[in-house]
């Protein structure tokens, strides 16, 4: 795991020292390595895995596999070189006690290939005994490939590499697919391996800087493809961390077509530009909720990789509420498995050296003490696992969102493709992209991070906002088929025009206007970095001019939706620029139903054809973006959607009377759950409401569950600050 992204450049290891260690002790290895007479003739096998497309499945039902990532706390990254068979199967001991069914850890790549094309019999000897261990205490192997870079700022190099990009040097790529092969050669048929991870954390840390789009794609489309050739059971994941929400190369729309699934690792105490919030907040528990359903977006299911926050930092009681609420939400986003970081603390012993020597923060991420004792986060995982091994998911899946919050065809196209540009045929003279100019030998690219982060930050606490109204969201890509949400919400930048990346383009506003023609509904907000053709037709107003404003109050001068006259919501702006300042707006028809500080139209309704609208005058998303512990006060800016949403009609399948406690459904027929997480640090008797005909209740335990009495459509539930709960609905 690397925590913090200036790290990533920051420092290179290598591990040459181990290829002289093999030379030497490779006779020792090979002894330790074997595993038991014992235990190979006296377990029981695990079953083969399969993913059908929204699940995990073994023996024809679906499971959720739970675990974490496993560094062991003596060794460290040197276990392959301090062979200690004994300590590592009492790792795994402890693992199963604690309801492992996965664990994912690291193929040191100069320790299976210690020469180019050599491959070092010892390291898949212990790969064997992993194996033989796996199926002893029925945790399912995720090895990650290629590695290095883990733990802190550490990059394990293979000394052979001599200054070579790993994504695109031709004889780095030739090797590194013949690796792959060889691993799907020697296991395609075990059924202790859940699934390849090609790698982890991609970009390789030492060429993050240098790789792009058409690097990462050829670089999966090549390693997937020649494990493929030669295993044909096991899922293919690449193990991203922040790829999808900063815009990088190996984001999922680019790599959807040679993966199976997706990996998030939602490290929100690491990304303080999308979460101005402490660890345990609102915002920061929707972390993993919002990175599933952006990766899910681009048409494959997702898994939460790593997550969760070092003890050397926070107390361990909060890291064990702060993922116990991200795991609940993240699983009702449609998370297909869960595996923290990680599995123990480094021992003391590792403190004097490199990695955890140089980086404090690494050395308390375990949900164990080095000594293998429980800490909080141990007993509530021992929870969470024995709760979802309940769950039936036979034809379940997550529910369908209400609310369509775009991302923009630019954002998820890959650099360099034209192909959505309207050009056709031959021209006397080209179109020459500028943007795209890197597609050009010698150009440098386009620096996007400014815009990604406002398009990413907005999105964010659309959706955020989204649930605390009752609705559930998802992010479809411009091109793909949003149109069967009942509501799309388009927040600036989405309705931008400056940046590329961050805004729809120019011939989307007509497929709007159909959308909402046909009874779709569609807010949108704008700044004053603003450009909708044909606007008045579709929001019955027009841009005039910028609105330079250092505060915002919206004054509700109609009743709409629930909000009444004199209800108002105030703004900090924070920024003196086009895309904090709002926008000037003629009435074109729409009707006016707040006002601005200034008393200009600062909301507008309008109704065309069988549909809505609601525009808004200034961008509150970019704003709440901006304000640290936006979700930590009073905040009131949910109840424009939710007025929005009570003016369309459109209901929620559950909804919760207290907007900080999120409210989920996985839905099958007939019948599915309702995951409930209190993001709140308060306690609530809520009452959560259903548009479902739902006749029966249980609250499911770790022991035991409870009937929960359903009056008509509702029923109520206690709960404490930060919990969660998982009720099946019949």
């Amino acid at each position: 795991m690397q925590n913090m992204r200036v790290l990533r450049l920051a420092g290179i290891g290598t591990i040459a020292c181990w290829v002289l260690l093999w030379l030497q002790l490779r006779p020792s290895f090979g002894q330790q390595a074997s595993p038991t007479a014992t235990t190979t003739a006296t377990v029981r096998k695990l079953p083969p895995v399969h993913l059908d497309g929204q699940y995990f499945t073994r023996d024809g039902k679906r499971f959720l596999p739970v675990g974490a990532h496993w560094v062991p706390a003596k060794t460290a990254m040197q276990w392959p070189v301090q062979w200690d068979p004994k300590d590592i199967e009492a790792d795994f001991a402890k693992m199963h006690e604690l309801g492992y069914s996965i664990v994912r850890f690291d193929m040191m790549w100069a320790w299976f290939e210690p020469r180019p094309g050599d491959y070092n019999p010892v390291a898949f000897q212990q790969l064997d005994y992993f194996i033989s261990l796996a199926h002893k205490y029925q945790i399912y192997l995720h090895p990650s490939l290629f590695i290095g870079g883990e733990v802190g700022e550490a990059y394990w190099d293979v000394p052979w590499r001599h200054g070579r990009h790993p994504h695109s040097d031709p004889e780095m790529l030739r090797l590194e697919t013949n690796l792959a092969a060889e691993f799907g050669r020697r296991y395609a048929n075990e059924s202790a391996i859940i699934a390849w991870d090609l790698t982890d954390e991609p970009p390789f840390w030492i060429v993050q800087a240098q790789t792009t789009d058409a690097m990462a794609i050829n670089w999966t489309r090549l390693i997937a493809g020649a494990i493929r050739r030669e295993d044909k059971l096991h899922a293919i994941v690449v193990g991203t961390s922040g790829e999808e929400t900063g815009h990088g190369p190996f984001r999922p729309d680019n790599i959807a077509k040679e993966v199976d699934f997706f990996s998030v690792h939602p490290f929100t105490i690491y990304s303080s530009d999308l979460f101005p919030d402490p660890m345990l907040s609102e915002r920061g528990t929707y972390g993993a909720a919002f990175e599933i359903a952006l990766s899910s977006g681009a048409g494959r299911p997702a898994m939460i990789h790593e997550m969760g926050g070092s003890t050397a930092q926070y107390s361990p009681e909060r890291v064990a509420l702060y993922d116990r609420l991200q795991v609940y939400s993240g699983l009702a986003a449609g998370s297909i498995g869960v595996d923290l970081w990680c599995y123990t603390d480094a021992s003391p012993e590792q403190f004097h050296k490199a990695p955890y020597l140089r980086t404090p923060q690494e050395t308390r991420w375990g949900m164990t003490t080095w000594d293998r004792q429980d800490k909080p986060l141990a007993t509530e995982f021992k929870k969470f696992s024995k709760i979802v091994s309940q769950l039936d998911l036979t034809g379940v899946k997550p529910a369908p969102a209400e609310v369509a919050i775009l991302i923009p065809g630019e954002w998820a196209r890959t650099h360099g493709d034209f192909s959505r540009f309207g050009l056709t045929g031959p021209e006397v003279t080209p179109y020459v992209s500028t943007f795209d100019g890197d597609a050009m030998p010698g150009q440098a690219p386009p620096s996007t991070g400014a815009d990604n982060e406002w398009l990413m930050s907005s999105a964010l606490n659309s959706f955020i906002l989204a649930h605390r109204a009752g609705l559930k969201a998802d992010f479809p890509r411009e091109y793909d088929d949003w149109a069967k949400r009942p509501m799309l919400f388009l927040p600036s930048p989405l309705t931008s025009t400056a940046s590329v990346i961050a805004h729809v383009h120019s011939d989307f506003y007509e497929k709007a206007r159909k959308y909402v023609e046909g009874g779709g509904f569609l807010y949108a907000s704008v700044a004053a970095d603003a450009a909708i053709p044909d606007m008045e037709t579709i929001f019955g107003a027009r841009l005039v001019d910028t609105a330079v404003v250092s505060e915002v109050t919206l004054k509700i001068v109609e009743p709409f939706g629930g909000l009444k006259p004199g209800d108002t919501f105030h703004f900090s702006v924070p920024g003196a620029n086009p895309r904090m300042w709002g926008s000037l707006l003629e009435i074109k028809g729409g009707k006016v139903i707040a006002e601005d500080q200034d008393g200009r139209p600062a909301l507008v309704a309008n109704t065309i054809g069988a549909g809505k609208t609601l525009l808004s005058a200034y961008p509150v998303e970019t704003y709440l973006a901006n304000t640290p512990s936006a979700f930590e006060k009073p905040e009131s800016t949910h109840r424009i959607y939710e007025a929005f949403r009570n003016w369309t009609g459109v209901k929620g399948a559950f909804q919760s009377d207290q907007p900080s406690v999120e409210v989920t459904s996985l839905r099958g027929d007939g019948r599915g759950y309702a995951v409930v997480v209190n993001h709140s640090a308060q306690a609530y008797k809520v009452t959560i409401s259903t548009s479902l005909p739902v006749k029966s209740i249980r609250q499911i335990g770790p022991e035991s569950s409870k009937a929960l009495p359903v009056e008509g459509f509702n029923w109520k539930m206690d709960l404490e600050p930060y919990e969660a709960a998982i009720v099946e609905w019949k």
